[in-house]
């Protein structure tokens, strides 16, 4: 593994931190909460853990990556009853939707995807264990019983978000007079009307009900991360209530800091707002998808540092358009040139060109997940390359083209690029030949070559330098 560690901000301890890791790391972001289509701020967050984690792969790590799916909630209840479908009709569709959304992304699958409604027995058990431990109690209502974690129980309630007493009490969500304390939030929910209506209730010692939204972030991290891990993620709006709570129960549950680093993104702004729906400000990624694809969003998500807000807007995005297609335009021209050094059969002397010097600025700025300031080296590194492309050796082109795709998969760019083929003799007879009849003006013969050249998916490029070539799949 690499030397230099990687150092993030740690929401709980408020300091960037060396990230001390075991060569496996165990990694949990909390996924969406399947009831629409999912916007680009989830694009954010799922872009740079997606980005740390190849990162870390990159320095020698595996990583076990968990992401959930809430597929039982308030809000999918609401939209499942609103279209006269069940709870699971919903969560299923927006979670195939989200799949479809990360994968043209660039974003890996995790290696666990669970969903509530598979764990209710794990989440029921969690629950009446923490009501043993005399952190939870039960509340009697006209629908069955509620369950509530009894905030004052856990000491270090709320050194998480930093969170003062007075702001507790004032941003607590769930309103119920026979709570012992205001701050108490829901780990079971006993089922009403629309619950049953959108089949979405499920039985339990206290009821027919579901369970509460924090619970199953605790149960599930645990089941397949065991406790204490390593990283826990997520987008900053879910640092209170959500993780606070998850952080609450989980402590509550095994006796130690469940969490040995809390990291999160920023949101993404429009116009200097966050997103919303009560502003109609909404930017789904699917949309952005239609215009401009997967890649060129990826490396717009990349372009602010994870700790600050992005802002997003159509200028912003044609930067990114512009900026990505310079790095794809070199990409290309790099490999161009190897296959036709090859494919002719010539090399030149070596220049001198070593790109390990841009690699270790990549390096530097990734040990901070600095993906801004690794985009400006990656930027650097391809203006260097264009400037020698014609000058450098085969090995030293190379030896560029390997640290280009270095610098590419780290970052999750050009996933499906396919290198440029070396022609056989044959056809490089036919681009010699077509040479010849160009410089000849024999512009007939010319054009027969390049046509049945372009028949085999081989399109040729004219160059100061000569004859080069694509393949059909750009």
């Amino acid at each position: 593994m690499r030397g230099d560690p990687v150092r993030l901000y740690n929401t709980l301890t408020k300091e960037m931190e060396e990230l001390k890791l075991d060569k496996t790391v165990r990694m949990y972001v909390c996924g969406i909460t399947a009831y629409d289509y999912s916007h680009i701020g989830h694009a954010r967050t799922f872009v740079f853990f997606d980005v740390l984690r190849r990162y870390l792969e990159y320095e020698g790590h595996e990583v076990i990556y968990v992401q959930n799916f809430t597929d039982v909630d308030d809000k999918i209840v609401r939209r499942a009853v609103n279209e006269g479908k069940t709870q699971k009709e919903i969560a299923e569709k927006f979670i195939s939707e989200f799949l479809k959304d990360m994968s043209a992304l660039n974003v890996k699958m995790p290696d666990y995807m669970p969903k509530v409604t598979d764990h209710i027995q794990d989440i029921v058990q969690a629950v009446q264990k923490l009501i043993e431990l005399g952190y939870a109690y039960e509340v009697e209502n006209e629908h069955g019983k509620d369950v509530y974690f009894h905030v004052p129980a856990f000491e270090s309630y709320g050194k998480l978000s930093g969170m003062s007493l007075e702001e507790l009490n004032r941003h607590r969500i769930e309103p119920n007079p026979k709570k012992r304390d205001v701050k108490d939030f829901a780990l079971w929910k006993s089922a009403k009307e629309d619950d049953f209506k959108a089949k979405a209730v499920f039985d339990s010692p206290w009821g027919y009900g579901r369970p509460g939204w924090h619970i199953e972030c605790s149960v599930m991290s645990a089941k397949y991360l065991g406790v204490p891990f390593d990283i826990h993620g997520g987008g900053k709006d879910l640092i209170f209530p959500h993780h606070e709570n998850e952080r609450a129960q989980s402590y509550a549950l095994f006796g130690v800091e469940p969490v040995r680093y809390w990291i999160h993104c920023d949101f993404v702004m429009i116009k200097g707002e966050k997103m919303s729906k009560s502003l109609g400000n909404i930017v789904k990624i699917r949309d952005v998808l239609n215009v401009y694809g997967g890649e060129v969003l990826r490396y717009f998500l990349l372009t602010a540092f994870y700790r600050s807000p992005l802002d997003y807007s159509e200028k912003s995005l044609e930067r990114a358009k512009n900026s990505y297609n310079y790095l794809k335009n070199t990409l290309i021209n790099l490999d161009m040139e190897i296959s036709a050094l090859k494919s002719y059969g010539e090399d030149r002397k070596d220049m001198g060109f070593d790109p390990s010097s841009f690699l270790k600025e990549f390096e530097s700025a990734m040990d901070i997940m600095n993906t801004p300031k690794a985009l400006a080296v990656f930027h650097s590194f391809a203006k260097a390359i264009n400037k020698n492309l014609y000058d450098m050796s085969l090995k030293e082109l190379e030896s560029c083209f390997e640290t280009f795709m270095t610098f590419s998969k780290v970052l999750g760019l050009f996933e499906n690029y396919e290198r440029i083929p070396t022609l056989p003799k044959e056809l490089i007879e036919l681009v010699k030949e077509r040479e010849v009849a160009r410089k000849e003006k024999d512009f007939e013969r010319a054009d027969k070559i390049r046509e049945k050249l372009r028949e085999k998916g081989i399109m040729l490029i004219d160059t100061p330098k000569g004859t080069r070539w694509l393949t059909k799949h750009f």
